[in-house]
């Protein structure tokens, strides 16, 4: 009590301030005559403007808040929609898959691949999870519901390696619909192909199916292969050139059947 009291004497001036402006502002608030109300409302204007700049940049924080929380939600409504779409993109080819294993006629295993330019050997190559263990062996045609893609080259216990058609050195013996003209299939560029070989009095049109020949030891005939783009008649040539576009996009291939025992 007596320390209150010593701080009370010595700063008697400052409470004395305080006091005043405490019971002014009382007076002020709960005084009814006109200058009082006049009084308040100029105090009101003046606080109303120095408060203005206060509120708006409050306001501009909170309106970048939640802008921010906006983005933040839409990336993740980004990300869950390519999710969606991914997922239904796949469902599709599943779909696929399973029609065509339970259509085929032909002795097949469904594989997954597991790694892309699997081979330093080849240009182009994939590897796949199946081998040995499911019949699997070299020279083993690969293909999907679109068609030929390629064939085994190296097959272990639980995984074979896929040279693929767009390798420089693939080489496949071809007929194109329905005139039944034949020659052999190489790539070219991109996911473009050649035919050479094919006789210059043939009747091949932009549009026709090419499919493989049978002609070979390695891939049964009749399955399909892509389709006529182009036709390149050369002067003073015995044969033409033909340009085809194969049925599968090769970079995207995910799943795929191996022609076992053909």
């Amino acid at each position: 009590m007596r320390t209150f009291y010593l701080i009370l004497t010595k700063h008697k001036d400052i409470f004395a301030l305080i006091i005043s402006i405490v019971l002014s502002l009382i007076m002020l608030s709960n005084g009814e005559s006109d200058n009082l109300r006049l009084l308040r409302s100029k105090a009101n204007r003046i606080l109303t403007r120095i408060y203005t700049p206060i509120t708006w940049i409050r306001t501009m924080s909170l309106i970048e808040e939640e802008a921010s929380l906006l983005r933040e939600k839409n990336l993740q409504l980004s990300f869950q929609l390519e999710s969606m779409k991914h997922l239904f993109d796949e469902n599709i080819r599943l779909k696929q898959l399973l029609n065509f294993k339970r259509e085929s006629k032909l002795n097949i295993y469904p594989a997954r691949v597991s790694n892309m330019g699997a081979s330093p050997h080849l240009s182009s190559s994939l590897s796949i999870d199946i081998g040995s263990n499911l019949g699997v062996s070299i020279n083993d045609p690969v293909m999907t519901p679109s068609g030929i893609i390629g064939k085994t080259v190296i097959v272990g216990k639980q995984e074979s390696i896929v040279q693929l058609i767009n390798d420089v050195n693939f080489r496949l013996s071809v007929r194109i619909k329905p005139s039944g003209s034949t020659g052999i299939l190489r790539w070219l560029d991109k996911d473009l192909y050649l035919i050479r070989e094919v006789q210059k009095n043939s009747n091949v049109e932009v549009g026709n199916q090419v499919i493989t020949s049978g002609f070979s030891d390695i891939f049964p005939s009749d399955l399909p292969v892509g389709e006529v783009i182009k036709i390149s008649d050369e002067r003073g040539a015995f044969q033409k050139s033909v340009i085809v576009k194969i049925n599968e996009n090769i970079g995207s291939i995910m799943n795929l059947f191996v022609i076992v025992d053909n």
